[in-house]
């Protein structure tokens, strides 16, 4: 992670300062502000938007899993009265009976299906993350170059 980070953050910084010198945005420091606090800005909101986005994805991501975990995991079933049955055995000595056991597994139970839906969640996020980058590749590619000009009057193309 350290290593993309380091190269995303020496592409944009690079690819900023390219632009700048092409645009004549150093001409004056006015342009200089502008072009500046656009860049930041966008960057910025891009990043508040991207969080927003994960995070939302991950809780409904996080539902969704936990009801379909939750709808095969049916007492009765025997893998589920196996996984119990040997929790119970587990907790048994550290408990003070038999139904105080069986309590206590269905908890850690309860508390490994939620552990399982959230990786499953964060799983998801980061496929969607994927997707993302790889639409925004391909749009990067499908587009064609133009310039930003500091020098032309409002309005002139």
């Amino acid at each position: 992670m350290a290593a993309g980070l380091s190269f995303a953050f020496v592409g944009l910084v690079g690819n900023l300062v390219q632009q700048a010198l092409e645009s004549g945005a150093l001409t004056s420091p006015i342009n200089a502000l502008t072009f500046s606090a656009f860049f930041h800005g966008i960057r910025l909101f891009g990043g508040e938007i991207g969080t927003a986005v994960v995070q939302r994805i991950v809780a409904v991501r996080e539902q969704f899993h936990s009801n379909m975990l939750g709808i095969h995991l049916n007492l009765g079933v025997w893998l589920t009265d196996e996984r119990l049955s040997q929790l119970t055995g587990g907790l048994f000595s550290n408990s003070s009976g038999l139904p105080e056991a069986q309590n206590r597994a269905l908890a850690i139970l309860d508390a490994q299906v939620r552990q399982q839906a959230y990786t499953l969640a964060i799983s998801d996020g980061f496929l969607t993350i994927v997707f993302v980058c790889i639409g925004i590749i391909a749009m990067i590619a499908l587009m064609k170059r133009t310039k930003i000009y500091f020098d032309s009057p409002p309005g002139a193309r």
